[in-house]
């Protein structure tokens, strides 16, 4: 596209009707130069979101793949029969000037969703719904040393894992049987899990169903610090552990 506008200079005199001089002064909308940019931009684009999901997972040190997919949309397999895929939701990361993707577990006893935004200093899971086994836990983090069986119904409308603090909904989890590695399984109750954000920080706090004393505690703080605690009432809920003790890591 092209806008010319013409501007003429001279005296008050005049020749003919005319000015007696003129200038003329062309600007010209590269949009060739818009158009090329935004066809590089996409096609960039493009290569990153199809390509293979090894770019973000890389293969086991005895060289088998652990993901399938590409980046756009994939799945993680883990141990146990388990598996997280994940899919970019472009509409919604525009939206919320985060990068945004639906992530997904599966497994036995084990289906559930959520969307999760992320940004530089943030990270957010919004509309997390399911069910979960309590045994995807050592899937995910093998070195505990001790497996539970219950299965907990996910009903957590926000929680941030950094960030500003957010957190709304709750976990119900039924009763089952925990067990130490290599030792006999012992019964645990039912609890209900309270998701929410107090005093700069986001919390989950277990009860025993029915109860109002915590047993167990997470505390997610904004640099995403994550302090997880057994509290006095917890004591014996788990195998192993007799008294009251908490740790720290960072997610």
């Amino acid at each position: 596209m092209m806008k010319v506008w013409r501007t003429r200079d001279g005296d008050d005199g005049r020749a003919g009707g005319a000015f007696q001089f003129e200038r003329l002064t062309v600007r010209v909308t590269r949009w060739r130069v818009v158009l090329a940019g935004v066809a590089v931009g996409a096609y960039a684009l493009g290569l990153i979101a199809m390509a293979p999901s090894e770019i973000v997972v890389a293969r086991s040190s005895n060289g088998e793949r652990q993901a399938v997919g590409t980046v756009w949309a994939g799945e993680r397999a883990l141990p146990g029969g388990f598996g997280a895929g994940w899919t970019l939701m472009p509409f919604a990361s525009i939206l919320h000037l985060s990068a945004a993707e639906r992530i997904t577990l599966r497994g036995p006893e084990t289906e559930a969703s959520t969307q999760v935004l992320v940004r530089p200093g943030r990270v957010l899971i919004r509309d997390l719904e399911g069910t979960m086994s309590m045994r995807m836990l050592n899937a995910v983090a093998p070195g505990l040393p001790f497996a539970c069986s219950p299965v907990m119904r996910l009903e957590v409308e926000s929680l941030a894992l950094k960030g500003a603090p957010a957190g709304a909904g709750r976990i119900l989890s039924g009763p089952g049987e925990c067990a130490a590695t290599g030792g006999a399984a012992t019964p645990i109750a039912a609890l209900t899990g309270t998701v929410s954000a107090e005093e700069g920080a986001s919390n989950v706090v277990f009860t025993r169903a029915g109860g109002t004393e915590p047993v167990l505690r997470a505390r997610v703080q904004a640099d995403g610090t994550l302090t997880a605690s057994v509290e006095p009432g917890g004591v014996g809920l788990l195998p192993g552990i007799g008294a009251p003790m908490s740790i720290d890591t960072t997610l």
